[in-house]
């Protein structure tokens, strides 16, 4: 007797396994949560921005409308351009042409509704003449001498809210807006100068919620700043965006890029929104706004770790009195089974799955013997039946011999119809009993169908005929499947013609598409209802019962699809008392 030193039982190895298994699965579930949260928060953090700046970006962007009207006010098309036209082309202009000048832009300035914006509006015609609207605050008077100063002043000046300047008359930083002013024919004649104050942009963001760590950008035009309450600081470091692909805005205008900020040297990502052609407002996005604190995620994967080792050594004692001592007691009982000793053991049937393992062992002990027994008959059963077998066996030269000698006295007799039934009954059993292939070219197959009808031809007569069309002779030589088409055309006599009395069986071989071939057969019998049609093609039951037997529609359908696959098969078209169609799609295929 051998004794074997177990090294490990299956049960520490399997609370091993469970205890690793469980460890990687609580890493991988935190670290999942971890960056699931992540990217939702992200995500939402996006929406969250990019809705901000999309309300406070139309705010904004509807007070740069009324501050653009009311300098194209003075550009073209208005009174206040038509005073200002004479006045320029005036080669002496009086002062009341220039009070009534002043007196329209001055009205134009009040009656706009962004008009507390506006922190100087002038109109010159770059060469001696101007005018100015200041709206209110101290600043240095506009004259001849200092009006050069003003930057945008030039004949070919344009500028639309492009930079924050620092206004030269005053301390304030405003934001310019040049136009030319166009006179008749639509000549130059002057330039419009307004002055915005930045307070137009920081006014909307008073109530803005901006995040710790994150700044907020204002781009005009190729310009950069950050805005910081009141002040519009220009950015003086490079700032290059790249563009950020990892998730999608909401609106199709806003746009994400990366940018890496000098004064952290950090990359944030940027939500920015065009306020107009220009004109674009960003914030900033730091890390820290959507990624959870790590630290407590470590505590929560550690806790989750002590907590897979306190149940897998609760697990241990409790599969320690439930598997190990019972299986301790069945490999007992099987090693007195190994040395003869068949008697029952009932204190190894508990009432577990353990339990029944004992009881199929008690079981096991008392068929061994009934086993014996069985086996000895069995094998006397068997030798019985190879006999019966030979018996039953004929000899299929004998059946050919004797189907060629009544073929030759029918012959000799002149009874041709006989010897040609003789003949065609004597192929397909030869086709039957000796041809092993599972596809056969479409010829041999149309060959053994002109069999199979010839037969049935003597049956009926006249009141069945079979019409065989082929599209191109070169599908003779695609494969089917053998005896796929004497089932359709059995089928077709049997349940459609013989009914109705006489008939017309038309087989058509044509091409589906580039690579398939359509076989039909369509008769002109009884016809089937689409209650009939689902029921061959779906439901299991009894096969046909003709020639071959177990053959039927549903087994020719079956056959095909398990030899070309499930697009390929039989259907079935029909309209009861008219007709009933048959279509065959397999792949045009000459070799296997």
């Amino acid at each position: 007797m051998f004794t074997t030193v177990r090294k490990s039982t299956i049960k520490s190895r399997i609370i091993l396994l469970m205890t690793a298994f469980a460890l990687l699965i609580a890493t991988l579930l935190s670290w999942f949560s971890y960056e699931l949260i992540t990217y939702y928060q992200r995500k939402t953090t996006i929406q969250a921005t990019e809705f901000n700046l999309q309300l406070v970006s139309h705010i904004i962007e509807q007070d740069l409308i009324d501050l653009t009207t009311l300098a194209m006010t003075s550009s073209t098309n208005s009174s206040t351009n038509t005073l200002l036209t004479e006045y320029f082309g005036s080669a002496e202009a009086s002062p009341k042409q220039a009070l009534n000048v002043f007196n329209a832009m001055q009205d134009d300035v009040r009656i706009n509704r962004s008009y507390s914006y506006v922190r100087r509006l002038i109109a010159t015609d770059n060469s001696g003449k101007f005018l100015q609207v200041e709206n209110f605050g101290t600043s240095i008077p506009l004259t001849i001498h200092n009006i050069g100063q003003v930057t945008g002043l030039t004949n070919d000046a344009q500028e639309q809210w492009d930079r924050v300047i620092k206004d030269p008359l005053s301390n304030s930083y405003g934001i310019p807006f040049v136009f030319p002013i166009y006179g008749r024919g639509a000549t130059r004649v002057g330039t419009v100068y307004l002055l915005a104050n930045t307070s137009v942009i920081t006014d909307k963001l008073k109530g803005y919620a901006l995040p710790e760590h994150s700044r907020l950008l204002l781009t005009l035009g190729d310009h950069h700043y950050q805005l910081n309450g009141d002040q519009v600081k220009a950015i003086e470091e490079p700032y290059e965006p790249v563009a950020y692909t990892s998730d999608k805005p909401v609106g199709p205008d806003t746009e994400l890029s990366m940018v890496k900020m000098q004064d952290d040297g950090e990359s944030h990502i940027v939500v920015s929104y065009p306020v107009r052609s220009g004109v674009m407002l960003s914030q900033t996005l730091s890390s820290d706004q959507f990624a959870p604190r790590s630290n407590i995620w470590i505590l929560v994967l550690l806790s989750v770790c002590l907590l897979v080792l306190v149940l897998s050594a609760i697990i241990t004692l409790y599969l320690t009195r439930t598997i190990s001592l019972p299986v301790e007691k069945l490999k007992k009982r099987m090693d007195k089974i190994a040395q003869g000793n068949f008697l029952l053991d009932s204190g190894i049937e508990w009432n577990s799955e353990l339990g029944d393992v004992g009881r199929g062992i008690n079981r096991l002990s008392q068929d061994i013997v009934a086993l014996m027994d069985s086996r000895l008959a069995d094998e006397k059963q068997k030798q019985e039946l190879e006999y019966r077998m030979l018996q039953n066996q004929i000899n299929p030269h004998f059946l050919y011999n004797t189907l060629n000698s009544i073929k030759w006295m029918a012959t000799i007799q002149n009874a041709t119809g006989i010897a040609e039934m003789t003949t065609s009954l004597s192929r397909l059993l030869r086709s039957i009993a000796k041809d092993n292939r599972r596809l056969m070219p479409l010829k041999d197959e149309l060959s053994l169908l002109d069999d199979y009808f010839l037969i049935q031809k003597y049956r009926y007569g006249s009141t069945v005929t079979m019409v065989t069309e082929i599209e191109e002779e070169a599908l003779l030589g695609g494969l089917i499947p053998r005896f796929t088409l004497q089932p359709l055309v059995e089928n077709a006599i049997f349940h459609g013609i013989e009914p109705k009395g006489r008939g017309d069986i038309v087989v058509r071989v044509t091409k589906s598409g580039f690579t398939d071939l359509l076989i039909t057969i369509e008769d002109n019998g009884v016809g089937m209802t689409e209650e009939q049609i689902a029921t061959i093609l779906t439901v299991p039951g009894d096969e046909a019962k003709g020639m071959l037997e177990n053959i039927g529609l549903r087994s020719v359908n079956e056959r095909l699809q398990l030899a070309f696959g499930r697009e390929y098969g039989l259907s079935i078209e029909s309209e009861p008392g008219r007709y009933t169609l048959m279509k065959l799609l397999l792949p045009f295929r000459q070799r296997e």
